[in-house]
């Protein structure tokens, strides 16, 4: 069972207008409400694409609820953690470009830590749980250390940025996903040649990581697997509608079919990525399939 983990869930109440101007009173022409976070797009996407999975993490208040609800209305099988806090809030404007305003999100006690912690700890070696997007502050001052240390048996599955990532390369993941500018930031530079790439990725997989999927936007993505094999697919053109979810959607494309082989795997990985690029929202599955059968 793939298992995905949410730290900080949201409601994505996205406005759209003609123009944006900062300082003045604008109007949208139309809204729209979607759940957030990279963990519910990843299950988001494997729903669409025939693929199961059970979202975990955290909800609270009156926003958890709807997040909640329009999951379940996604097909998505839900077993979220009750906190005592509320969910947050992003807001996003799509005028002459794309604009956004994160909530802070909730603070999660020592308890409610506990429960998750419970939940990832019961799950066997041969689960898939994937980690992804930023966390939540807590009580402990270690939620997202000690969430990765209670999945690390488990086939672990990262896609985080920063310091987070880093905590992250020290469990030995079975699979990191980082984009282009996360990882050339891991090693302190802003560009890299793909020969410098490769030796980087060498460097990660010495360290203990497994695999490594990088998404390159509209290069496409790479794999790097420990047992020495480097796997590459272009990404199709694309007229790009939203970045929001298109890196999820990759790495669930990727899981959906890791088990037919990495070739097919990352070619429905950028597949998935690309469809939503040119979607508003995570791409449904017929699109994620047209884009497969141009590749």
């Amino acid at each position: 069972m793939i298992y995905t983990v949410t730290l900080n869930p949201s409601i994505d109440y996205l406005m759209y207008t003609e123009r944006f101007a900062s300082g003045a009173v604008n109007r949208s022409i139309r809204e729209k409400v979607n759940f957030g976070g990279k963990g519910l797009n990843v299950s988001s996407m494997l729903e669409n694409l025939g693929k199961k999975s059970t979202a975990l993490g955290f909800l609270g208040g009156f926003t958890g609820k709807e997040i909640l609800r329009l999951a379940k209305c996604a097909g998505i099988n839900c077993e979220f953690c009750e906190i005592s806090g509320m969910s947050r809030i992003n807001v996003k404007i799509y005028g002459e470009e794309e604009s956004a305003i994160n909530g802070k999100g909730p603070f999660i006690t020592l308890e409610e830590e506990a429960a998750l912690c419970k939940k990832l700890s019961a799950l066997s070696g041969d689960d898939t749980v994937v980690i992804s997007g930023k966390s939540a502050e807590s009580e402990s001052g270690k939620l997202l250390e000690n969430v990765l240390r209670a999945a690390a048996h488990t086939r672990l599955v990262v896609d985080m940025a920063g310091e987070d990532l880093t905590s992250a390369i020290e469990e030995r993941p079975f699979l990191i996903k980082p984009n282009y500018d996360e990882f050339v930031s891991l090693f302190g530079a802003s560009e890299m040649d793909e020969e410098t790439i490769y030796r980087s990725a060498e460097k990660l997989l010495l360290r203990g990581v497994k695999n490594i999927l990088l998404s390159m936007g509209e290069r496409g993505a790479m794999f790097f697997s420990g047992k020495g094999k480097i796997y590459r697919v272009r990404a199709p053109k694309v007229e790009v509608k939203s970045t929001v979810g298109a890196g999820d959607s990759l790495l669930a494309g990727f899981l959906a079919g890791y088990n037919d082989g990495i070739p097919l795997a990352l070619s429905l990985a950028v597949a998935a990525g690309s469809a939503t690029a040119g979607s508003e929202g995570i791409a449904d599955g017929a699109e994620v399939i047209r884009f497969f059968s141009e590749m």
